[in-house]
């Protein structure tokens, strides 16, 4: 039982990391284009199940705009990185 009990919490650890190591990386790709403060409603309005494809949706539109000076292109964007991007601009009109 001391076991389980222990793999349990070492379970519930590691989750709890990723979950704080995936704010912290969306928050460093929001704040490329958008104030801390902005950033942080931003991330508490995103679902945590939906930070991992946030992640990717701004991190794709931020290379877009740094690399062409030309906004994101939507045919361009995996379903995942669609997803992520969307759950991002619903969060952001939320906050404004």
């Amino acid at each position: 039982m001391r076991i389980i009990a222990a793999g349990f919490a070492a379970l519930v650890l590691t989750l709890g990391f990723s979950s704080a190591s995936r704010a912290d990386e969306l928050m460093a790709e929001c704040m490329v284009t958008a104030s801390e403060k902005m950033c942080q409603c931003i991330i508490a309005r995103i679902p945590a199940d939906q930070r991992a494809n946030a992640i990717l949706g701004l991190r794709k539109s931020n290379q877009s705009v740094s690399v062409s000076g030309n906004l994101l292109n939507p045919s361009n964007l995996s379903p995942q990185e669609m997803q992520g991007l969307n759950a991002v601009v619903a969060a952001q009109a939320y906050c404004m």
